[in-house]
C-alpha cells in the first residue's frame, strides 16, 4: 500500500495505487515554530465588512476532487459570497493526477490559478518552484490569528520557517476498533477492555494478545494457542505499506527518524530498528497481527481490514470511518499506541496564493476566509471533511455520528511536521513497501534489507 491519502473530505483520492498521501525541511522530531504574526483573537481578515463588501473582481480557484466534492466547494462558496459578494470565484477541478501535471506547466508558464489547494507532500516542491506566495507578510499585515491551528498542524505548511500556505482539512491517521468483538463473550471471552484515549504498545498488546483468537478459542496468551489455525486477529499493522503514515510518526514517537534533518537515511539506528523489530514480532512472536500476505487476503487496503469483522483494532485514516459505516461495523477511536511519545501524522491540505495573481486583494479575501473560522466552521457543518481550524471543532464535534470524533481533534496535537522533498516520496510510498514486507514478516533478514533500502534510496 502506497501509504498516503489525500482527501477533501470523507471521500478519498487514490493516489499512487492503494493510499495516499497523506501528508511536506524542518526537523521530524520538534515543531517548526509558526511565523511570528500579530496575531488577532478572530482569526479574520482586519478588513470591516463594509470594506469586504467593496473588494471584487474575479479570480480562479483550483482544486483536485471528485464531481461531489466541486459541487461542495460551490456550496461553501455561496457562504463566502455573503461577506464578500462582489468576488467571482470560478473552481476549476481536475483529477488528482491531472492537477499536479497541470500546476506544474502552470508555474513554469506563471499562469497559476488565483489561489488553489495544496497538499501537505507537495508544499516544499512548489514553494521551491516559485509558485507559492509567501504569505508570512501577509498574515502579518492583516493580523490574521495562526494561533488557530495547532503547531504541528501549521508547520506542515511552511519552509524555512515561512508560511507559504494556510491550512484547509486535517485528515488523521488513528487507532479503530471493533466494538462489537469486545462486547461479545464468544468473541472476547479473556474480557479484554476496550481501547481507550493515549496507551502504550504494553497496554495495546496486552488487549491484542487476549483478542486473538485461534479455531479452538485459545487466546494468543493462553498455553495451546494455535498460531497457524487464526480466526480472529488482535490487530493489524501494516508498517510496511503504510511507511508516511504510520511507520514514521510510530519511529518517531520512539525518538527514532526515518530519515534525518540532511535527508539521509535513519531507520538503522537504534531507535528505529527497534520498532521494526517489534513489529516483526507482532507478527512471529505474539502473533496477535497477520502478516503482509494474510493482511492482503483480508483486504487489499490494511486500513480497512477491520470491515471484515475479524480483526479486532487497526491503524486507519479519518476517511475510513465511512467505509466502517458501510460495512455495519460498530466501531469507535483511540489515539495511536506510543512507544515514549504520542506522535500522530495529519494529512494537512490547504491552500496556497499564486504569486502572479493580478487581483492580491480578492485572492487573499478567498484564501483567508477559507481558512479561518467563518471559512472553516461552514466546512465543519458539510460533514464531511476535518476542519484544521480549531475554532471550528464545536461544530466539526456537534454533528453526531455515533462515535468518538473527539480522537480526531486531539490527533491535531500530536502531529509531526512531517518533511517531504524529492526522493522521499519513493522511499516512503515505493521502496520501503516492496522491501520491507517480507522482513517485518519474519522473512528475510531485516539488517540487509536495511541496507539494500538505503542502496536503493542513495542518500
Amino acid at each position: 500500500m502506497k501509504a498516503i491519502k489525500l482527501l477533501t473530505g470523507v471521500t478519498s483520492i487514490a493516489v499512487l495505487g492503494s493510499l495516499v498521501l497523506t501528508a511536506c525541511g524542518k526537523s521530524e522530531t520538534t515543531v517548526t515554530p509558526a511565523p511570528t504574526t500579530t496575531a488577532s483573537t478572530t482569526g479574520a481578515p482586519k478588513e470591516t465588512a463594509k470594506a469586504a463588501e467593496e473588494i471584487s473582481g474575479k479570480i480562479v480557484y483550483s482544486q483536485w476532487g471528485t464531481n461531489v466534492e466541486t459541487e461542495q466547494t460551490k456550496t461553501l462558496l455561496k457562504e463566502f459570497n455573503k461577506k464578500y459578494p462582489k468576488i467571482e470565484v470560478e473552481v476549476v477541478s481536475k483529477d488528482w493526477g491531472t492537477y499536479w501535471t497541470s500546476l506544474t506547466a502552470q508555474s513554469a508558464s506563471k499562469d497559476l490559478p488565483d489561489v488553489y489547494k495544496i497538499s501537505f507532500a507537495y508544499v516544499d516542491k512548489y514553494a521551491k518552484l516559485g509558485a507559492m506566495k509567501d504569505l508570512t507578510d501577509i498574515i502579518k499585515t492583516n493580523n490574521f490569528n495562526v494561533g488557530d491551528f495547532e503547531p504541528g498542524v501549521l508547520a506542515t505548511h511552511q519552509v524555512g520557517g515561512k508560511q507559504y500556505s494556510l491550512p484547509r482539512d486535517a485528515n488523521t491517521i488513528v487507532t479503530y476498533y471493533n466494538k462489537a468483538l469486545f462486547t461479545d463473550a464468544k468473541k472476547n471471552p479473556a474480557g479484554a477492555p476496550q481501547p481507550k484515549g493515549e496507551m502504550t504498545w504494553e497496554q495495546v498488546l496486552d488487549i491484542a494478545k487476549k483478542m486473538t483468537l485461534d479455531k479452538n478459542g485459545k487466546n494468543a496468551s493462553e498455553a495451546g494457542f494455535d498460531d497457524k489455525n487464526i480466526v480472529q486477529w488482535g490487530m493489524t499493522v501494516d508498517a510496511a505499506g503504510s511507511a508516511d503514515s504510520v511507520l514514521e510518526p510510530q519511529v518517531i514517537s520512539n525518538g527514532g527518524k526515518i530519515v534525518n534533518d540532511d535527508q539521509t537515511l535513519a531507520l538503522e539506528s537504534p531507535e528505529s530498528k527497534q520498532v521494526l523489530e517489534f513489529y516483526r514480532d507482532l507478527v512471529t512472536k505474539y502473533h496477535v497481527t497477520p502478516s503482509s500476505s494474510q493482511s492482503q487476503s483480508l483486504s487489499k487496503d490494511p486500513f480497512l481490514t477491520l470491515t471484515t469483522g475479524k480483526v479486532a483494532m487497526s491503524f486507519a485514516g479519518s476517511w475510513s470511518a465511512a467505509e466502517f459505516k458501510k460495512a455495519n461495523i460498530q466501531f469507535d477511536t483511540f489515539l495511536p499506541p506510543k512507544f515514549k511519545d504520542t506522535k500522530t501524522v495529519v494529512q494537512v491540505a490547504g491552500n496556497a496564493l499564486s504569486p502572479y495573481t493580478k487581483n492580491e486583494k480578492a485572492a487573499w479575501a478567498l484564501l483567508s476566509w477559507l481558512a479561518g473560522p467563518d471559512g472553516q466552521i461552514a466546512l465543519a457543518k458539510q460533514g464531511q471533511s476535518i476542519p484544521a481550524n480549531k475554532q471550528a471543532a464545536q461544530t466539526y464535534l456537534g454533528i453526531d455520528e455515533g462515535y468518538n470524533k473527539q480522537t480526531f481533534i486531539d490527533s491535531q496535537k500530536y502531529a509531526i511536521p512531517v518533511p517531504f522533498f524529492d526522493g522521499k516520496d519513493k522511499l516512503l510510498w515505493d521502496i520501503i513497501p516492496q522491501k520491507l514486507a517480507l522482513p517485518l514478516s519474519g522473512k528475510g533478514d531485516l539488517d540487509a534489507t536495511l541496507k539494500e533500502i538505503k542502496t536503493l534510496y542513495g542518500k
